[in-house]
């Protein structure tokens, strides 16, 4: 049964951490036909320069897909080229979205991230741009596995829904994770930062872990890069010790 708006948007301010906020936004939004999502959160800097550097410390990322393809899609990097992306820079209005999205008017790497998607099992979406005072930028990105006619349908009775839910679940994130960033507890780590700390903490190279995990070196540095900035130290060792400290790792 599907919360109404008002029960959905009253206790946001309730939420703190990272896991409670992706379990509100997986019910949420399953609950309208769209089983899975992936919430990004950019600085002003990365919001206003889409082509600058980029930090981990200026970004909030929230998903529940398969890690397969968050790898996949870092490995690739794909984040440069996705069309989807591109387009929210300057769209101020939702994305409605399939995997032949701009199909006449792509260039070779922005076709690859949507065929790439689809062996994935990612054919269809709608994506919500989140514009924010100061030039910070949100992407709401919701994936249905719902057919043609069933995703048409869901959109047409939850759109409105899923733009406000979408906009009021930005500024929750950034107001309540923005802050415990700069607090003395951690963020929780997702399941694959877990396993790149557990292999760093007995010695193994990124390189090593890399190997192990089937994912590239690079895509392991942007993990640890990631840790290191969840727990405001400048090397995986400290940030290693730090999770063994807090029991986040086996010693």
């Amino acid at each position: 049964m599907m919360p109404s708006l008002t029960e959905v948007l009253s206790d946001l301010d309730a939420l703190s951490s990272e896991d409670e906020f992706k379990r509100r936004l997986d019910r949420t939004y399953a609950a309208m036909g769209f089983s899975r999502f992936s919430y990004v959160g950019m600085s002003p800097e990365m919001g206003l320069d889409p082509e600058g550097h980029r930090n981990p410390q200026d970004v909030i990322f929230l998903t529940n897909v398969p890690s397969a393809w968050v790898d996949h899609y870092l490995d690739s990097e794909y984040q440069d080229c996705d069309p989807i992306i591109r387009e929210c820079y300057a769209a101020r209005l939702p994305i409605r979205w399939t995997e032949n999205f701009r199909a006449n008017a792509r260039t070779d790497r922005e076709s690859g991230v949507l065929n790439d998607a689809l062996d994935f099992g990612i054919r269809r979406g709608f994506t919500v741009p989140l514009h924010g005072p100061g030039g910070e930028l949100g992407i709401m990105s919701l994936y249905s596995e719902l057919d043609d006619g069933e995703f048409a349908r869901a959109l047409h009775q939850h759109q409105y829904e899923l733009l406000v839910t979408s906009h009021y679940f930005h500024d929750a994130v950034q107001r309540a994770l923005k802050a415990a960033a700069v607090g003395p507890k951690p963020i929780p780590l997702t399941d694959r930062e877990v396993e790149i700390l557990q292999w760093t903490a007995i010695g193994k190279t990124a390189w090593e872990i890399g190997s192990i995990l089937k994912i590239s070196e690079r895509t392991v540095n942007f993990h640890l890069q990631n840790i290191m900035a969840k727990f405001g130290v400048h090397n995986k060792t400290h940030a290693a010790a730090k999770a063994l400290s807090f029991g986040l790792i086996r010693p």
